[in-house]
Formats: C-alpha cells, structure tokens, sequence
C-alpha cells in the first residue's frame, strides 16, 4: 500500500493525513494489550473498575521514558513484540518516505497515553495549547518552507478514537504557516517558543478539526503543524497511540539532534548549546553559520527557541550573503 497521488496531495495540502487499513486487527489486539499491561499492569477494564473502587494507581499521562511496571517501557524499543515489531511495516515505511519526499532517517518513538478517568494533559480552555511538535527532536525553530527542514510525526491507532475520545485537534494548513504565524504572535506577545498563547489572535491559521480514526489507521503529519489536546468528552475511554517520528536522510543530521537530550537531558544541554560556540553546536548538528536555514526570521525564532544564545556569528554570515 502507498498514497494515491490524491493522498499525497492532501498530505502536503492540509499537512497531515489519515490513512486507513494500515495495521490488521490481529496486530493491533495484541499491541494494545502489551500497552495496556505497560502503563497499568493489567487490562485498562480492569484498571477502569479499580477507578471506580478507588483502588487503582495514577497511570502517566502522555509518556515517560520509563515505568515501574517490570513488563516494557514506553521509549522505543519497548520490550513488547505486540509493540516494537509495528516499525516493520513495509507499507508504513514507504508513506513516510512518500510523505518526506526522500529516504527516512529515525528521530524518536514511543508510546503515547491518555487516560479518560485520570488525564489532566489538555488547558482549561479551547483556544489554548495549539503548538508545534519540531522542537521534540529539533531545538531549531520552523524554516519558511515546509519539506526541508521539518520531519514527519505520525501515531498509529490501537483502538478506535472517536470524537469523545479526546482527538488531536488538528489546523489544517498551519504547518505551511508555522514560520510566519509565529514570527507575528512573537511580535504581538502571543508566543512562547514552540507555543501559541491565544488561538484566537492567531487569525492566519484555520479552525481545527479532530483527528479521529479506526483502529488500525495511523495519522502522518508535518513537525511544523499546529495542534492541541482536547479533553475527554467520555472519561470512561482511553487514548492509545504508538507514535514514530522519522525524518530526510539527507538532513537528519540538524532535523534530530536535540534527540539523545529530550526532557531529563535537556536541562542539562540546554545551557551548553546556549553558551558554546557555533563550532561546537556544528559537531551535535547545528548547522554552522552561512547554511540557507538561517534566514533574517529564523535568527528572530531562535532567540525565542533558545534565550540567550549569541546568533551574531550567524547573522554575519547572514549579512554577508
């Protein structure tokens, strides 16, 4: 199975793409089951009825690099067959790269959660945490053209996700957007690195819609496109979604490199990245002064993205182009 050139049309159009049938029940029964026994050591019913006794223990939100839970963790590879053999899926590797437009390189993969009952990951209002995924394997900010830069999220849907069940709210369109819709809510005081503060103000991009999907069906979408958590309409349902991110071979090296320091690491890279020399971030692969990624908007988004870095090495570079 590969995209209809309609298909791919759409991917580049709306910058995201559910594509149906991908996975059969046989492989996601199993996947589920193996998730489920990650994150709740049992079954999420019988996790479910401990909720309703009292009796059961918070389950993570979203995911974590490890659990307590002896069977698996949620960071690729995961100990789980059921779970970890879902990369080799020919038909799957072949839309990524469809979507990339070149060979695909690995970012980053786990295992995504929400729980109905327990699940706090969402803001208190609609028109909040619309953001970009990028700076998850990418501290750079988004380039103005979309399909060099950027990388290819996508999930895979273990069960069905239906409107009550908490969907992406996905804004087409925005990740060909992201770079100037960014640059003005930076202006207007409306964003914070990888975030837009006020959805509203944000007049350029279109209305969101819910990413729903069968099970089955994995969703590809571009690392600068806008999006959010919604709530649970149903709390009595969970969200399960093995998530992959792949990026062009041919860049990989700068599209990744914030990936070994995600989360725990960051902290502690964060700081050198910040101070060091452009030589230096060359070897981690930022790219070095003079490179066409640095425009007079991306030097602007990168003093958001990383407060306090010295970007006069690469605004020379800039000048003397």
């Amino acid at each position: 199975m590969s995209l209809t050139p309609a298909q791919l049309e759409q991917f580049h159009r709306d910058g995201y793409i559910i594509v149906p049938d991908l996975f059969s029940d046989a492989e996601m029964d199993p996947a589920l089951a193996a998730m489920d026994q990650t994150f709740y050591g049992k079954p999420f019913d019988a996790w479910l009825a401990d909720c309703d006794a009292g009796q059961a223990e918070a389950a993570s939100d979203g995911f974590t690099t490890s659990h307590d839970h002896e069977t698996g963790r949620s960071q690729f590879p995961t100990g789980a067959d059921a779970l970890d053999d879902l990369i080799e899926n020919e038909a799957y590797l072949d839309i990524f790269e469809q979507c990339l437009g070149d060979q695909a390189s690995y970012c980053n993969a786990h295992l995504f959660l929400r729980s109905g009952p327990t699940d706090k990951r969402h803001s208190e209002h609609p028109w909040q945490g619309y953001h970009i995924d990028h700076n998850t394997n990418c501290l750079l900010p988004p380039f103005g053209e979309v399909g060099r830069f950027d990388y290819v999220n996508s999930g895979v849907y273990l069960h069905d996700v239906e409107d009550d069940g908490a969907p992406i709210m996905m804004i087409p369109g925005s990740h060909k957007l992201a770079h100037e819709a960014y640059l003005r809510a930076l202006a207007a005081g409306n964003a914070s690195g990888g975030s837009i503060t006020d959805l509203r103000e944000a007049t350029e991009l279109a209305e969101p819609a819910p990413a729903v999907g069968k099970r089955g069906s994995a969703v590809f979408y571009s690392s600068y496109l806008v999006h959010a958590a919604q709530p649970f309409a149903d709390k009595r349902v969970q969200r399960a979604l093995w998530t992959l991110s792949m990026c062009r071979r041919d860049n990989d090296r700068w599209t990744r490199f914030a990936n070994p320091f995600i989360y725990g690491e960051r902290e502690h890279m964060l700081p050198l990245f910040t101070r060091t020399t452009p030589r230096v971030r060359s070897l981690f692969g930022f790219p070095e002064p003079g490179h066409p990624y640095y425009t007079e908007g991306t030097i602007k988004l990168l003093a958001d993205f990383i407060p306090g870095i010295d970007l006069e090495p690469y605004r020379q570079t800039l000048a003397a182009s």
